[in-house]
């Protein structure tokens, strides 16, 4: 015999809002697959940019026009009719009449979308996908791309490099330093200089750093903030081979063996990294939310330390992935589905659609973890990073530690270009069960962890970024310790 039970009407509300939210990934998918289907014809290899030709002066400007519409349309924050806005996307119109390459047309694109202050707005080779990042947009009309010898430190919301004060003194005296500089005389002591503008592009959000690539051997020009507040430009001679990205995370060598009995090494990915701590505290990180591998291994990293007192999430420097990833590892520090967010959009392809689901949620995944938790925040905290920080921290799951997280505060649309390059923007706007979104703000954290400007100057960026770190995990094991009895 068969018999029925009627679901209570929380039950209901939850099957609803899955039900809705599983519509939405549906159409979201399908619009994806759709566009993929009939991307726009390109005129060169997706990611390459022709060799210098010169094209009519009216046709110019067709790139940047499509951008600008789609953006225009789509994107959750773009302002066409600001002022500024405007402005700026006349004298763009106006460098690419005037301008014949094309390789350097495109450049004059990405220093543009470098000011629209949106760290999803990128252009690139191809869509955001699990498989591996995208390799660079090429700007030498085919042959190899290289780039200067030299790295770059990620200290908060800015990136730092170490100049020889011998090489900024000399800057100084040259017509690139915009005011005097109050170093004393030259030495080669380097100093920590607050990367400004790579090749004429705002690097804050990260769209500038393609133009660092380019020719061999020809000179790309890096604007600084030295320690006392002064700029300078300096240039540096591209001489280092680029070598398109490959993972996610970083890597490691595991042996595996092969059917036949034969083994071999292979680079495997560590999205996830645990550990258990003094006084039986878990502490896990996860570097991203791109791959399902992330879950797999959050999943078995979480089941050995299920039975701590307290649990450290570190997500700082996470700069998101996927909300089918995120919320698996989420749903684990809930027993019962929980509400955290609401979408919209000004698209008209989805705009409506997304307003319609309302509040969405996580919902369960697996055995809960129920002991208290801490996640760790920085400004490295990115997009859907930033969702598995406030979905933990708005619901009181979990106590927010460490710094402001990055602000990137959307689902992104994916869109091939006539030339075949992509486009990444802003599509879905996100809201917080306070209606607040977070674009340009950052999740706040509950409890703010960080140097003093004293002192990180004083300890340099390297020692500074260790130490303001390891300053947020005491005060995570501290937040935790305050919980036990």
């Amino acid at each position: 015999m068969l018999t029925t039970q009627s679901a209570s009407p929380r039950r209901l509300g939850q099957k609803r809002a899955l039900a809705a939210l599983g519509a939405l990934a549906a159409f979201v998918m399908a619009a994806i697959a759709q566009d993929a289907k009939a991307p726009a014809q390109p005129t060169t290899a997706p990611g390459r940019s022709p060799a210098p030709a010169t094209a009519p002066v009216e046709n110019r400007t067709a790139l940047f026009d499509e951008i600008w519409r789609e953006l225009s349309t789509h994107d959750a924050f773009f302002e066409a009719k600001n002022e500024e806005t405007e402005l700026l996307g006349a004298r763009t119109r106006e460098q690419l009449r005037e301008t014949s390459d094309e390789s350097e047309r495109i450049r004059i694109i990405i220093r543009t979308l470098s000011r629209l202050g949106d760290g999803h707005l990128h252009l690139t080779t191809r869509w955001f996908l699990p498989d591996r990042p995208p390799p660079p947009i090429e700007l030498t009309g085919g042959e190899p791309q290289f780039r200067p010898r030299g790295g770059f430190a990620k200290f908060r919301r800015d990136y730092y490099m170490r100049v020889p004060l011998a090489e900024l003194n000399a800057e100084s005296q040259g017509a690139n330093s915009e005011s005097a500089s109050s170093q004393p005389a030259a030495t080669n002591t380097p100093v920590d200089c607050r990367v400004i503008e790579i090749d004429g592009a705002l690097v804050s959000h990260g769209g500038g750093w393609a133009l660092l690539n380019g020719p061999r051997d020809t000179g790309v020009s890096i604007k600084l903030e030295r320690p006392d507040g002064s700029t300078t430009t300096i240039s540096r001679k591209r001489t280092e081979p680029v070598v398109p990205p490959q993972h996610f995370a970083p890597t490691t060598q595991v042996v595996t063996t092969r059917p036949d009995g034969t083994t071999r090494i292979e680079e495997r990915e560590v999205p996830v990294e645990f550990q258990r701590l003094d006084g039986n505290l878990g502490y896990i990180r996860i570097a991203h939310l791109v791959t399902t591998q992330t879950i797999n291994d959050f999943n078995a990293a979480l089941d050995q330390l299920m039975d701590t007192d307290g649990l450290i999430l570190d997500i700082r420097g996470n700069t998101g992935g996927y909300p089918w990833i995120m919320m698996p590892i989420a749903g684990r520090f809930f027993s019962e589905y929980q509400r955290v967010c609401s979408f919209d959009g000004r698209s008209p392809s989805i705009g409506a659609l997304v307003r319609g689901v309302g509040k969405v949620g996580i919902p369960p995944a697996g055995r809960a973890y129920s002991r208290p938790v801490v996640a760790l925040i920085n400004d490295g905290t990115a997009s859907m990073g930033e969702g598995l920080a406030f979905a933990l921290g708005d619901t009181g799951r979990a106590k927010l530690v460490g710094r402001p997280t990055m602000g990137l505060n959307a689902a992104i649309r994916n869109v091939t270009l006539q030339n075949g390059l992509v486009l990444w923007h802003s599509w879905i706007r996100v809201s917080r069960l306070s209606g607040d979104h977070y674009q340009g703000i950052g999740v706040q954290p509950h409890e703010l962890v960080e140097l003093d400007e004293a002192m990180w100057r004083k300890l340099g960026i390297a020692q500074a970024i260790r130490a303001e770190q390891e300053l947020q995990l005491q005060a995570a094991k501290s937040a935790l310790r305050s919980t036990m009895p």
